[in-house]
């Protein structure tokens, strides 16, 4: 039987958030929002944890984080490069090539989640429920309440999900500059500005697929290298690669909305609330102060 794998993304540079918050300590232990999400997905029955980074980090991963939890679960690290972007960039090439760098690492169904952003246990006991068994080309997505995913520091993106009566994945669009204002939320789609309904459900990048997938996402890939036209910026957003594979392979990926809070690092003031609310999970007796003992 081949092990469950969590892909870990975690490449990313921080821009907005002004720092490397995949190695920000929140909890009480200094614990990053990454060692959460590995202590949820342990306890949920995921075997292996492949956190993909870019390679000078690798040290600094091994040293901060990963030495505190290697002894509980297989981990493995995978490195997202440049070296198929255009000449000249220095800008990772998204979400779903830092996916596809961890091609080799994968050998069954798998999930992928961002370091930089808090699910729940809930949420992961609902990922490993729908991996268990999963057909080929299918996969789950467990998305949020969009009022429970916004900073109030300032604005977000959002991928805004739709789904069919038994909750097929129909649609995803990347919603960007999200926030709450006099006329509620509001988000901009394709340059145009929308109003946005609190209990929209929205990705934060927790999906779940069957092996399948990832030969679709590196044919994917090829293509998007080859059509790119703001090749110093433009990215490969997984979403986009998930919705391609629904419209033309006839993939069946499921929503399953979760009923957890966000907590995540988007702005430099999201800190201050980050540390609140993990406080708030462990007085409750969610957590452990000290997660790792």
């Amino acid at each position: 039987m081949s092990d469950l794998t969590l892909v870990i993304l975690a490449a990313g540079l921080g821009s907005r958030y002004g720092g490397v918050k995949q190695m920000e300590g929140l909890g009480p232990s200094n614990e990053v929002l990454l060692d959460y999400s590995v202590y949820d997905a342990v306890r949920s029955g995921f075997d292996k944890v492949v956190i993909v980074i870019r390679e000078e980090m690798e040290a600094g991963f091994r040293e901060r984080i990963t030495q505190r939890f290697e002894k509980r679960v297989a981990v493995e690290f995978a490195f997202q490069n440049l070296n198929r972007a255009p000449e000249g960039r220095t800008k990772p090439l998204g979400t779903g090539h830092a996916l596809l760098a961890a091609a080799d690492h994968i050998d069954g169904a798998f999930a992928a989640i961002n370091a930089d952003d808090f699910y729940g246990p809930t949420s992961f006991r609902l990922l490993a429920q729908s991996l268990a068994g999963i057909p080929k080309r299918s996969g789950v997505l467990i998305g949020f309440e969009l009022d429970k995913t916004l900073s109030d520091y300032g604005q977000v993106s959002r991928a805004v999900c739709e789904a069919s009566t038994d909750n097929i994945l129909t649609r995803i669009e990347e919603h960007t500059l999200i926030s709450r204002g006099p006329n509620g939320i509001t988000g901009h789609f394709d340059g145009t500005e929308r109003n946005l309904r609190m209990d929209t459900i929205v990705s934060l990048n927790l999906w779940g697929f069957s092996p399948d997938f990832m030969p679709f996402l590196a044919e994917q890939f090829e293509g998007f290298l080859g059509a790119m036209h703001e090749p110093m910026t433009e990215e490969f957003f997984l979403p986009t690669a998930v919705f391609n594979w629904i419209q033309t392979q006839g993939a069946a990926v499921e929503l399953k909305p979760s009923k957890e809070k966000w907590l995540g690092l988007t702005n430099p003031q999201d800190k201050v609330d980050a540390v609140a609310q993990l406080l708030d999970l462990i007085a409750r007796d969610v957590y452990p102060a000290n997660l790792w003992g």
